[in-house]
């Protein structure tokens, strides 16, 4: 059996980031919903991630209500826990975790406030951010191949979700407004490896925050303007301007046979992305697919995913590359060797998906 991973709308919330000054107090929660606090590992934590990304979890009365809350909040902690430790931009995400029933075919859903931005501006924000971070060589690569993509013209305004624009920009000014709901229907697996019964929570977890930082489906206007969303229509996503049918010839088709991520301006094919208007158009394909260089399971932004395990998130997932191009710089230290489930149809099959929803802030950007 497998599922539909993210795609529409939430409330708007006053969501704002957390002064890193709070390292202890935010490690120490975390600590206590695993259940090992250790207040000498809290200081050391705190110091080692004083220049790195921090998830925020906020439980909501779904979860904490919940007779396996601790497996729940476990899975989350995990999961962020797996995150924050490969990316080292200085920003804190606040993100809401509820666990409510949702739709039979879908596993966990995002929703999130996306931003106007003139096309130069983004790319002068991930120019910045490029120079900034010079070991960021994805980021570099994919900067010089820009004018083979998608919108090399610059015509056309970016829509980028708030965390990707915060931490570009240095500042919280950008409301995010983040909430993923891990569907309480499905039947999930808490803890690592999942077995062939269940589906593995925590790597649907990784997924949802990938999107929660501008990846996967939210890097990509493709699901929600062929859905009647005017807000992204005669907009690209971050992933769009790496989307490629062939060397120098870029997709925006939803009707292509298919399309790749690629920062090299279509030579080198990074993972297939989906094609199947169930699933967000800026997740990986095949359904279930594996083969990551991280090591057996699925892909963790596979459009569609299958009981049992998920990939190790590693810096060797193609998951880690497809964030580097957006903007987010490794925090790991190389080593010296290495210097919708579908509708009925396909939901017989075992096939589950990721749901991304998008809530839109109307608003154009001016210049950086």
């Amino acid at each position: 059996m497998s599922a539909n991973l993210s795609h529409g709308q939430i409330t708007s919330s006053q969501d704002e980031f957390v002064a890193h000054r709070f390292c202890t107090f935010l490690s120490a929660q975390r600590f206590i919903h695993t259940h090992a606090v250790v207040v000498s590992a809290l200081v050391l934590l705190c110091s080692n991630r004083a220049n790195a990304l921090v998830i925020d979890p906020i439980f909501d009365p779904s979860i904490t209500s919940s007779s396996n809350a601790s497996e729940i909040e476990g899975a989350i902690d995990s999961a962020i826990n797996t995150i924050d430790g490969l990316y080292s931009n200085v920003v804190t995400v606040p993100v809401t975790f509820t666990y409510d029933p949702a739709a039979s075919g879908n596993l966990l859903s995002t929703t999130q406030t996306y931003y106007a931005v003139p096309y130069s501006t983004y790319v002068s924000l991930l120019n910045a951010d490029s120079v900034a971070n010079p070991q960021n060589t994805v980021l570099t690569t994919a900067l010089a191949y820009l004018s083979k993509g998608n919108n090399a013209n610059g015509a056309a305004p970016m829509a980028v979700a708030g965390n990707q624009l915060n931490m570009l920009r240095g500042t919280a000014a950008s409301p995010a407004n983040a909430v993923i709901n891990i569907n309480s229907i499905q039947p999930f697996d808490f803890s690592q490896p999942a077995s062939s019964n269940g589906f593995d929570a925590i790597g649907g977890i990784e997924h949802e925050l990938d999107e929660v930082l501008g990846g996967g489906g939210a890097g990509s206007t493709l699901n929600a303007c062929s859905e009647g969303n005017s807000f992204f229509c005669g907009k690209y996503g971050p992933l769009d301007l790496y989307r490629y049918s062939a060397p120098s010839t870029p997709s925006d088709s939803i009707t292509a046979a298919s399309s790749y991520f690629s920062i090299d301006g279509g030579v080198t094919d990074i993972v297939d992305f989906n094609q199947t208007s169930e699933g967000d158009f800026a997740d990986f394909a095949p359904n279930c697919g594996g083969g990551s260089p991280s090591g057996p399971g699925q892909l963790i932004q596979n459009a569609f995913n299958c009981m049992g395990p998920d990939e190790p998130y590693t810096s060797l997932s193609p998951e880690f590359t497809m964030e580097e191009a957006i903007g987010w710089d490794s925090a790991v230290t190389p080593t010296p060797a290495a210097l919708p489930l579908f509708a009925a149809g396909l939901g017989a099959l075992g096939l589950l998906g990721w749901l991304s929803k998008r809530k839109v802030r109307v608003s154009l950007l001016g210049a950086a």
